[in-house]
């Protein structure tokens, strides 16, 4: 994972190039996609019955551009009646819900989630490879 949003974009130039300050986001979320967000966000978050981004911390910049998740993220089981959910991409915003988009990419190999299943990344599972 790894690409930035359109927002964060125009956000880095604004900061950067223009000297408008920009505030960062108190809490960091990821959410999950059933496909490829992309830089405008208009992918299709998962919605199994009772989904809910949750909140991640990253470490800091190594010195091969890549940044991981600290702990572990744990999503709420599938709680679907009946029908399974594939995820096939993450993405981290800025708000539990709606918010802005600002780092989406696909996961190493999709995961289906079956009524029950609850999905976990381990401490360090995810990398975000900035270049």
């Amino acid at each position: 994972m790894g690409a930035f949003s359109n927002y964060l974009e125009e956000k880095i130039v604004e900061h950067f190039l223009r000297n408008n300050a920009i505030t960062s986001p108190s809490t960091i979320y990821l959410s999950l996609y059933e496909s490829d967000p992309g830089e405008d966000a208009s992918g299709t978050e998962t919605a199994y019955t009772g989904y809910s981004r949750q909140t991640s911390t990253w470490t800091a910049l190594d010195g091969a551009g890549q940044t991981k998740n600290v702990g572990a993220v744990t999503f709420p089981a599938n709680g679907n009646a009946s029908a399974s959910a594939t995820i096939t991409h993450a993405a981290i915003f800025d708000a539990a819900t709606l918010g802005n988009c600002l780092l989406y990419g696909p996961l190493a190999s999709s995961k289906t989630l079956a009524v029950g299943d609850v999905l976990s990344f381990a401490a360090n599972a995810l990398t975000l490879t900035l270049d």
